[in-house]
């Protein structure tokens, strides 16, 4: 693993706690979460991370999770709204939102669990998951520097993520179980650390 299953819970614990004190879409959620969480393993871990964005599908306990739009060939792309978004940090493929995959998959009646896999093990096709934990991605690089140019206009997502990285603290460090953070208008609201718990990987 590229880092401790704590250390993951602890990531996506501090962006979850914000997207939920921001009101966050969960349709844009993988992308902070992903955004965020290359921040966090680059400025803490001292790793290349770099976000990714496109088609991804997995395999979670017999499930089929996809994010994907079906094209008017018969076709499934990563290019449209149903995107997602994944971390890719030396050969690893980690996922910060699958612990509320959950909340946002249909269907999907599962622990929460950490999802860090090599991409070298990742499956050959879309047709190929076969096992719980099976994963494939295909990223589509134009739709998603589109996608981000829009997205990174709003001065409130890098305040966000270095507010996130302030936040965090490799374990067994002490993590603060709330922050204080200001809004647009100066007003002071307490963040709570929350998440779901973690019952193992995927």
């Amino acid at each position: 693993m590229l880092i401790k299953q704590s250390d993951y819970h602890r990531i996506y614990r501090v962006i979850n706690s914000l997207l939920i004190n921001e009101n966050a879409d969960p349709a844009t959620a993988s992308m902070y979460f992903s955004t965020f969480g290359a921040f966090i393993l680059e400025h803490h871990f001292k790793v290349k991370a770099k976000p990714q964005g496109g088609l991804a599908a997995y395999n979670l306990e017999g499930k089929l999770i996809l994010f994907a739009d079906r094209r008017d060939d018969g076709y499934v792309s990563g290019a449209g709204e149903n995107f997602h978004c994944w971390v890719e940090a030396e050969g690893w493929a980690i996922d910060f939102m699958a612990p509320a995959f959950t909340e946002t998959a249909p269907g999907l009646i599962a622990h929460s669990k950490m999802f860090q896999r090599p991409l070298s093990s990742m499956a050959q096709s879309i047709n190929d998951l076969r096992q719980s934990g099976d994963f494939f991605y295909r990223s589509e690089p134009e739709a998603m520097s589109r996608r981000f140019a829009d997205w990174r206009k709003h001065t409130m997502i890098g305040d966000l993520a270095t507010v996130a990285a302030n936040w965090f603290r490799k374990s067994p460090k002490m993590m603060q179980p709330s922050i204080t953070v200001r809004d647009r208008n100066g007003k002071s609201n307490t963040v709570p650390l929350i998440g779901n718990p973690l019952a193992g990987a995927w």
